[in-house]
């Protein structure tokens, strides 16, 4: 009887422990399912990794990656124009030249260095052939007139210009043999030595005064040889001929007029 009764209070006793433990199980359950049902995510301690394929969340940035595109479109640019090539000279010192055999076609395009030959008609041209004829000193000379231009020339004590008729020399063209060369430069009526002292040598031709038919007017001029002496005759206007007048040797001549009103006509010159 009293093995029975003990049991039946341990009944009693752990029934009602049970029943607390119970009801206090799902009290917590009911909690938990409350505290779920407020929250929106649930985040694990570890971070997730993002599938291949997905894009991961970044933080912004203040400037796009890409750069903006410009407001202005922008004018295609000018095709480059190249500039001429430069061409440096070679610092390899150029060839000797070697003798070659002329042709017809290469003598056609070289200069032969040749002393110039006269023109036709000239002084120097008259002087050579005469100096061919009959070496010695020689002088020869033509005058360039208003109205007819320039004359044939003469030589050694001929007259050249037009005697008495009135009309001016407006140039001489003077050249000479076996005188180491001729000098002179010329007077303009009414402008004085407009060009400087100037010499040529034997066979050259030299001219003073201007070969133009509005030139002004010559009226005299200076002359001299380097070698031995050179004389001169002039007519000027309303005077007639001035007489012979020779140079001493080193020095010169002048013939012809300083007068202004006064202008050349006709010449004549002996070495």
């Amino acid at each position: 009887m009293l093995a029975a009764a003990g049991i039946a209070g341990v009944v009693l006793l752990v029934v009602p422990l049970l029943i607390w433990a119970t009801d206090d199980s799902k009290k917590k359950e009911k909690d938990e399912v409350s505290v779920a049902a407020q929250s929106d995510t649930v985040l694990d301690d570890e971070a997730l990794d993002a599938p291949k394929g997905a894009y991961a969340p970044a933080e912004p940035t203040p400037e796009p990656s890409s750069p903006k595109p410009s407001a202005k479109k922008e004018k295609p640019s000018a095709t480059p124009v190249p500039e001429p090539p430069v061409q440096q000279q070679s610092a390899v010192a150029a060839p000797e030249p070697t003798p070659e055999k002329k042709t017809a076609d290469s003598d056609a395009g070289q200069v032969k260095q040749e002393a110039p030959k006269p023109t036709p008609n000239t002084a120097a041209l008259a002087v050579q052939r005469l100096a061919t004829a009959s070496p010695g000193r020689h002088v020869c000379y033509r005058a360039y007139v208003q109205g007819s231009g320039w004359q044939t020339p003469v030589c050694d004590g001929a007259t050249a210009g037009a005697e008495g008729q009135g009309r001016p020399i407006k140039a001489i063209n003077i050249a000479v043999s076996d005188a180491n060369g001729v000098n002179a430069n010329e007077f303009i009526q009414k402008v004085g030595w407009p060009t400087k002292w100037a010499g040529v040598p034997n066979g050259v031709d030299l001219t003073i005064g201007s070969a133009r038919q509005d030139a002004p007017n010559m009226a005299g001029f200076g002359v001299s040889v380097n070698e031995g002496i050179v004389c001169q005759n002039t007519q000027v206007r309303d005077s007639g001929w001035l007489g012979m007048g020779c140079d001493e040797p080193g020095g010169y001549i002048f013939g012809g007029s300083l007068n202004e009103d006064h202008w050349l006509e006709a010449v004549r010159f002996t070495v």
